[in-house]
């Protein structure tokens, strides 16, 4: 019998990928990460959730490139993909281990959660414009966490500049009464 050290366990290597999806997704990638990551709040969780779209992605390439508009619907994959990220944590909640309970885990201290109050408003404003309106919400973080401009915008949600510029002004002014803030009313003209 072989000892562990002497089995050969044969090396996978990497599959072949295709020129064009590897062009497509390399060229594309820090958007995707931009948007996952405006949406989970955390750069490990993003790059986690962006592993997992690019693999729907590659599985459905062949659908991706026979779509009139592919950008959009590699959008759709990453934000379902998003979607299916929180309902495993969700599912896993239960099963996991809290801060509390283990000993050697950093406990965020009162800095951490004094620069997170801010984003806390933002973030409740930002789920309930996404269930009562979130083709706005959508618009609003391609415009500011994405820093995407009208026309790309359009092009990534399949809607025309002018629906994107609308969307994005009146997701701003819902978010601003969502949050509470006082309405700016009208400059002096």
């Amino acid at each position: 019998m072989t000892s562990p050290d002497e089995q050969d366990f044969g090396i996978i290597e990497p599959a072949e990928l295709p020129a064009d999806f590897e062009a497509f997704f390399s060229r594309h990638k820090s958007e995707f990460l931009r948007a996952a990551g405006a949406r989970t709040r955390n750069p490990h969780d993003a790059e986690e959730v962006l592993m997992d779209a690019a693999l729907v992605m590659y599985r459905k390439w062949e659908r991706i490139l026979a779509h009139p508009n592919p950008i959009a619907l590699a959008h759709r994959i990453l934000d379902n993909a998003i979607v299916d990220f929180y309902r495993r944590r969700a599912r896993t909640a239960d099963r996991e281990v809290s801060y509390g309970e283990v000993s050697y885990a950093d406990v965020p201290t009162a800095d951490d959660l004094l620069q997170l109050r801010g984003h806390d408003s933002l973030d409740r404003a930002l789920a309930e414009l996404e269930q009562r309106a979130p083709l706005q919400a959508n618009c609003v973080r391609l415009r500011y966490f994405t820093e995407l401009d009208f026309a790309e915008i359009a092009t990534r949600l399949d809607i025309t500049p002018g629906a994107a510029k609308a969307n994005v002004h009146l997701g701003l002014k819902n978010l601003t009464r969502l949050i509470g803030l006082p309405d700016p009313g009208k400059g002096k003209s």
